[in-house]
């Protein structure tokens, strides 16, 4: 054969391997959007009243229904939120922490009936705590925030092993019994992440990725400083709302929430980002017995309460049984404007994942519930809106001539008169005077009202 026929057949050969390679990538193929158009319309309808921007996806049955992002991810670049976009997912990290607590055990690094001190260390002062009562939220720890946002330099990020040198230092009074009571601990799971990290001889960040994100190739999930989000491609930053000039901002600028920054060091807890897409790729690991055993996932989905009252937690999870759906296994996130929601119903194989990044808290309970009953074939129901929330949105176009008629154009809207009172006390905390006194037009309208219940 001739050397320059050869030669053709190696770039063949060549060119066919490295496009092999390239479609073994392909592993797992991302669709953009699955639509559902009822639950477009529903969440469109939100999305147009101010009530949710973010990112929807439910499964019904295994079967991925719907996908798909509504509104703007980063309010500044102007960027879309798209079920790819990341976020930072909050407390629902507290899964992905346990489950490597779970996996370290697999592999016989630890045991959740060890002492916690063991790989915190002989100056860790609560001999009695265990992994696993950390895990469940049972530890009786204190919670470290409020030492430190009252005593702590908020030029400088508070790390892990900063919060756990004060409990080695300060030690805390536990707040119960090891074991007796449930007391929702983020503490516990900043401590967790330490074991992880004293049990692999890796930080919890590159022990998630080198078990569960590469395997999974959830390319979205990962760990960030909180200084890099603002200009990162495709991630949405939390916003929350000003009262005073009634625009979304970042929200360690708001009064008394500097925290937000100097506290984003810590993980465990939370301060994993991921997005929709993800998410359901989670979804499909936690079904898989080939990483996370069934041994495993059977302690993660089974409350461990303490011995003095009642708890529905598991490991890194709620835990509640439904009539129609079984065993459901459930957690929310809230954390510097950004909140979660993710819902796995084992036994049918339903999942629902809400995100959201303006901090649309007084709405969600009510979306995350009528989602909820549209798995089992009930209508959804849009939220009433909320004279508060309008009144909030608003004000800053409001004028005492215009706000009888402004009243009488939303009168079908819910006019909480206790919320609206609160609202006014929060205006006068941050010294919005000229709102506090508009406010108060307000409520001499609305008790005028003699149609008003």
């Amino acid at each position: 054969m001739c050397k320059r026929h050869q030669i053709a057949i190696l770039l063949f050969l060549t060119l066919i391997l490295s496009n092999c390679k390239e479609e073994k990538k392909k592993v797992v193929k991302i669709i953009d959007t699955v639509q559902n158009d009822t639950l477009d319309r529903y969440f469109s309808k939100l999305y147009e009243a101010k009530m949710f921007n973010g990112a929807v996806a439910v499964k019904r049955k295994g079967k991925l229904i719907f996908k798909k992002g509504y509104g703007i991810a980063n309010l500044e670049q102007q960027t879309p939120f798209l079920p790819n976009t990341s976020l930072e997912i909050a407390s629902v990290s507290k899964q992905f922490t346990a489950t490597a607590i779970l996996l370290l055990q697999q592999d016989d690094k630890l045991k959740v009936t060890d002492f916690a001190y063991k790989y915190l260390g002989e100056d860790f002062p609560y001999k009695d705590i265990t992994i696993s009562q950390l895990l469940s939220h049972t530890s009786g720890l204190a919670d470290y925030s409020a030492y430190f946002k009252a005593n702590w330099d908020a030029t400088k990020i508070a790390y892990n092993k900063d919060i756990l040198q004060y409990f080695k230092t300060n030690t805390p009074e536990l707040l119960s019994s090891p074991g007796e009571k449930y007391k929702y601990s983020n503490t516990g799971y900043i401590f967790l992440a330490e074991i992880v990290n004293a049990a692999s001889g890796m930080t919890l960040a590159d022990y998630l990725s080198e078990k569960v994100f590469t395997p999974m190739q959830m390319e979205d999930t990962f760990f960030v400083g909180r200084d890099s989000i603002w200009d990162k491609d495709n991630y949405a930053p939390g916003y929350m709302f000003n009262i005073v000039n009634c625009e979304h901002v970042i929200p360690e600028t708001l009064p008394n929430k500097a925290y937000y920054r100097f506290l984003s060091g810590r993980l465990g807890s939370g301060r994993l980002s991921s997005s929709i897409d993800d998410l359901i790729k989670w979804d499909q690991f936690l079904y898989s017995d080939s990483i996370f055993n069934k041994a495993s996932k059977v302690l993660a989905f089974t409350p461990h309460p303490p011995t003095k009252e009642a708890s529905d937690y598991g490991y890194g999870w709620h835990i509640k049984e439904d009539s129609l759906s079984g065993k459901v296994v459930f957690h929310t996130g809230s954390w510097a404007g950004n909140l979660t929601y993710i819902s796995r119903s084992i036994d049918t194989e339903d999942l629902i994942i809400i995100v959201n990044n303006t901090y649309n808290r007084v709405y969600l309970k009510e979306i995350r519930a009528s989602v909820n009953g549209f798995l089992n074939n009930e209508p959804l129901q849009l939220p009433k809106v909320k004279a508060s929330e309008l009144f909030k949105l608003n004000s800053c176009d409001l004028s005492a001539e215009i706000l009888d008629q402004w009243y009488k154009e939303h009168k079908d809207i819910n006019w909480d008169l206790e919320n609206l009172l609160k609202l006014q006390d929060d205006y006068l905390k941050v010294e919005a005077t000229d709102k506090s006194d508009l406010l108060s037009v307000l409520i001499k309208i609305i008790q005028a009202d003699k149609n008003f219940h």
